[in-house]
C-alpha cells in the first residue's frame, strides 16, 4: 500500500496570499495534467492500433472551461523589517536605516481557525478568483506548428531501433517488406511519430509500434 502523502500534513493558520493563490493554482494545473495525459495514452492506444490508426479517430480532450473560487480569509497587513544591505543612510529618521516591506497575510477561516483564536467569521475577507484556460502560443504563422521531422526521417528512426521490423534491403538501404502493411502517423499533440507494422492478413498477429519524438529524435519500442 503506497504511503499516505498527508500522514507528515500540518494545518497552518496562516500563509502569504500569493502562497495561498499559487497553491490553488497548481491544485488545478495537476488536475488538468493528469486529464492529458490521460488524452495522450488514449491517442497513443489509437494510433498504435492497427484497426483504429487509419480511421483518423483523435482522443477525446478534457479541460476546465472556467474555475470559480470563493475563498472565505482573516487578511492581515505585516512589515517585514530588515537592514539593507547598502550603506546605512546617516540623515533621517531611524526607519530610514530599514527596509521595510509589507506584505499581506491570510488566515483561512477553518473551524480549527474559529476555535483557536475565538473569531467570527462574520468578520472574514472574501476573495473571489477566475481561473480560465488561455489559447496555446501558435506559430509565427497561426498554424500548428508542422513536424520537424519527415515521415521517411520517422521510419529510418524506426527502423535503426531493436524492433523486429520486417524489412528488404535494396541497394544497400532498408525499405519495408511489401507483404505487410506500414503506417505512419504524426500526433500534433504529443509531437510523437508512431510507425507500425502488421500483416493484415493475419489480425491475430501482433504489430510492431515503434514511437520517434519529434523534437528529440528518441525512439521508444512499444510493441515488437
Amino acid at each position: 500500500m503506497a504511503d499516505d502523502p498527508f500522514k507528515n500534513a500540518t494545518e497552518v493558520f496562516s500563509a502569504p496570499i500569493e502562497g495561498v493563490i499559487v497553491a490553488l493554482g497548481k491544485g488545478i494545473a495537476v488536475a488538468q495534467t493528469e486529464l492529458d495525459q490521460n488524452s495522450l495514452k488514449m491517442q497513443e492506444g489509437i494510433d498504435s492500433d492497427p484497426a483504429l490508426s487509419g480511421l483518423g479517430l483523435q482522443a477525446t480532450w478534457y479541460q476546465f472551461p472556467r474555475v470559480e473560487l470563493q475563498l472565505k480569509l482573516s487578511l492581515s497587513v505585516v512589515e517585514d523589517r530588515s537592514t539593507p544591505s547598502g550603506p546605512t543612510p546617516t540623515t533621517g529618521s531611524s526607519l530610514s536605516a530599514l527596509a521595510v516591506r509589507r506584505r499581506l497575510v491570510a488566515q483561512p477561516v477553518s473551524a480549527a481557525y474559529q476555535n483557536h483564536f475565538n473569531y467570527n467569521a462574520q468578520a472574514s475577507s472574501q476573495i473571489t478568483l477566475s481561473i480560465v484556460p488561455v489559447p496555446a502560443p501558435a506559430a509565427v504563422d497561426g498554424t500548428t506548428a508542422p513536424p520537424r521531422l519527415s515521415s521517411d526521417e520517422a521510419q529510418a528512426a524506426a527502423f535503426g531501433s531493436t524492433a523486429k521490423f520486417n524489412v528488404v534491403t535494396v541497394s544497400g538501404k532498408k525499405s519495408p517488406d511489401p507483404k505487410f502493411r506500414l503506417d505512419i502517423n504524426f500526433n500534433p499533440a504529443a509531437r510523437l511519430w508512431y510507425v507500425l507494422q502488421y500483416d493484415p492478413a493475419n489480425s491475430s498477429a501482433p504489430a510492431i509500434v515503434v514511437s520517434v519524438d519529434d523534437v528529440t529524435g528518441t525512439v521508444r519500442v512499444i510493441s515488437t
